[in-house]
C-alpha cells in the first residue's frame, strides 16, 4: 500500500483531472490552465521524467566551487529576480548553521548570502554572514520524563480521527491557493509558500487577510533572534524585508490588519533586533481601541526588550501595562511577564541603580497574583541589591525568601545578611550621634 501522502496526492490529482475533463474549470480563464492546476495534474515523480532544475528546488548536496553568484544559487545567468529570491530562501533555510547538521553549513550559509547580495546589488557585511554559534551546555541534557497517558487510548484515537476529517474532505474539494500556502507553511516550506503567493497574485487572486498573516508568521519563525550586541545574519535581515513587503502589499490590497497581525509584526521586529520600530508599532496599538494589546503583545514586548538589553524600555512597557489595567481592558499578567520584568529590573547595566528602584512594585504585584520568584531569580535579585547597596530592598528580598521557603545559595544569603547587618548598624550609629553630642555638651558646660 502507498503511504498516506502519496495516496492523498494521487486521489487529489484524479479528482482534479476528472473535473477538468468534465469541463469544470478551476480558473476563470479557459486556457491555458493556471499553474496550480498544472501542478496538481502533473504526473507523479515516480512516473514522470526527471524535472529540470528550478529555483524552488536547488540542490543542497555538496557541489564543486561555483564560478558565479548564479551558480552558487543553482540558477542560470538569465534567472529572474523572483527565481533568485526563491532559490536564496530555499538554500539559506537549508544551510542555517543553528539548524543544519552539515559540517560545512556555516561556510555554505555565508556563500549563499554573499551570492544573493551580489546579484541583488546589495552591500555585503561579513559580520552578517554566519550567526554566532550557540554555547555548548556544560551540563548534560536532561533526560525526558517517562510518558504517562492522561487519557485512555480510545480518546487519543478519536482525537486523531477528528483531526483527519478536514484532511479527508480536502481530497474531494478543490484546493485553493490559501490552503496550499497553509500546508507549505505547516511543513516548514517557506520558499514554496512564497512562490505560491506570487503565483496567486499573478493569477489575479486577491490574497486574504489570513494569507498575509500566515506568511508574516512563517517569515518570523525562519528568523534567528538577535541577541544583545549581535548583528542579524543575512537571512534574518532579508526575512524582515519580506515581512515589510507583505505589510505594504497588505495595505495596498486594502486588507485591514487586526490585532494578531500587529502582534506577529512586533515579534518579527523583536527577533530582527528592530526595537525602535517595535516600540513605535506598540505605541500605535495602545492608542487604538480596536488594537489594544493584551498579554501576548505585552509578553512579546517584554521578551524583545530584555533579550536585546533595552531594560529601560521594558520598564516603560510595564508602566503602560499598569495604565491599561486601570481601564476596563485590564490586560493580564502571566508568570512569563513577571519573570521578564524581574530580569529587566536586576540585570547588570549602567542604570541598574535606577532600575532596581522598581523592584518593590514588581514584588508587590507578584504577591497579589500569588506568583513568587524561583530560587535562581532570588539569588540574582540579592546580588543586584548588594551591588547597588540597597539595604532595604535586600532585606525585603530576604524576607520573601524566608516566607516562601526558597532554597538559595548559602553563600549569597550569608553575604546579604552581613550587608544588611552592616547597613542597620551604620543606621543605628547615625541615629545615636545627636544624643552623644548633646551629652558631651552638657558635660562641658558643667565642668566650666
Amino acid at each position: 500500500a502507498a503511504p498516506a501522502p502519496v495516496v492523498r496526492v494521487c486521489m487529489l490529482r484524479r479528482v482534479v483531472v476528472s473535473a477538468a475533463a468534465r469541463g469544470g474549470a478551476l480558473s476563470r480563464r479557459s486556457s491555458p490552465p493556471p499553474p496550480l492546476l498544472r501542478t496538481l495534474c502533473a504526473a507523479p515523480a515516480s512516473e514522470a521524467a526527471p524535472a529540470p532544475h528550478t529555483a524552488l528546488a536547488p540542490s543542497v548536496q555538496a557541489a564543486g566551487p561555483a564560478s558565479t553568484s548564479h551558480e552558487v544559487l543553482g540558477l542560470p545567468p538569465d534567472a529572474s529576480e523572483l527565481d533568485v529570491k526563491l532559490a536564496y530562501y530555499h538554500l539559506a533555510l537549508a544551510y542555517r548553521p543553528d539548524q543544519s547538521g552539515r559540517p560545512d553549513a556555516a561556510e555554505r550559509f555565508a556563500e549563499v548570502g554573499r551570492a544573493y547580495s551580489s546579484i541583488m546589488g546589495e552591500p555585503w557585511d561579513d559580520a552578517a554572514g554566519v550567526p554566532s554559534a550557540a554555547p555548548t551546555p556544560a551540563e548534560p541534557a536532561l533526560q525526558p520524563a517517562s510518558h504517562v497517558p492522561a487519557f485512555p487510548r480510545w480518546v487519543h484515537r478519536l482525537s486523531e480521527y477528528l483531526e483527519r476529517v478536514p484532511q479527508r474532505l480536502d481530497l474531494w474539494l478543490m484546493p485553493s491557493y490559501s490552503s496550499v500556502i497553509y500546508h507549505h507553511l505547516r511543513a516548514g516550506e517557506l520558499a514554496q509558500a512564497l512562490c505560491t503567493f506570487e503565483e496567486m497574485k499573478v493569477e489575479g487572486e486577491v490574497p486574504s487577510h489570513a494569507v498575509y498573516e500566515m506568511l508574516i508568521r512563517g517569515c518570523t519563525i525562519a528568523m534567528r533572534r538577535v541577541g544583545q550586541g549581535e548583528v542579524p545574519d543575512h537571512l534574518t535581515s532579508n526575512m524582515l524585508k519580506v515581512v515589510m513587503r507583505l505589510w505594504k502589499d497588505m495595505h495596498e490590497m486594502e486588507r485591514r490588519p487586526d490585532y494578531w497581525t500587529y502582534n506577529e509584526l512586533i515579534r518579527a521586529f523583536g527577533k530582527a533586533g528592530a526595537v525602535p520600530q517595535a516600540l513605535e508599532l506598540f505605541e500605535h496599538m495602545c492608542g487604538n481601541v480596536r488594537l489594544l494589546p493584551e498579554e501576548r503583545a505585552f509578553n512579546s514586548m517584554y521578551e524583545m526588550c530584555v533579550l536585546s538589553g533595552n531594560y529601560a524600555a521594558a520598564l516603560q512597557v510595564f508602566d503602560e501595562h499598569e495604565e491599561l489595567r486601570k481601564s476596563l481592558w485590564k490586560p493580564r499578567y502571566t508568570p512569563v511577564s513577571f519573570s521578564l520584568l524581574l530580569a529587566a529590573v536586576a540585570r547588570e547595566g549602567d542604570d541598574l541603580h535606577k532600575r532596581i528602584q522598581q523592584l518593590p512594585r514588581v514584588l508587590a504585584l507578584m504577591d497579589r497574583h500569588a506568583v513568587y520568584p524561583r530560587a535562581e531569580a532570588c539569588e540574582k535579585l540579592l546580588s543586584a541589591c548588594i551591588a547597588t547597596r540597597e539595604i532595604g530592598l535586600a532585606a525585603e528580598v530576604m524576607s520573601l525568601i524566608e516566607r516562601v521557603g526558597q532554597d538559595v545559595d548559602p553563600e549569597i544569603a550569608a553575604r546579604a545578611r552581613r550587608t544588611i547587618g552592616e547597613g542597620e548598624g551604620g543606621a543605628a550609629r547615625s541615629l545615636d550621634e545627636p544624643a552623644v553630642e548633646a551629652k558631651l555638651e552638657r558635660r562641658d558646660s558643667s565642668s566650666s
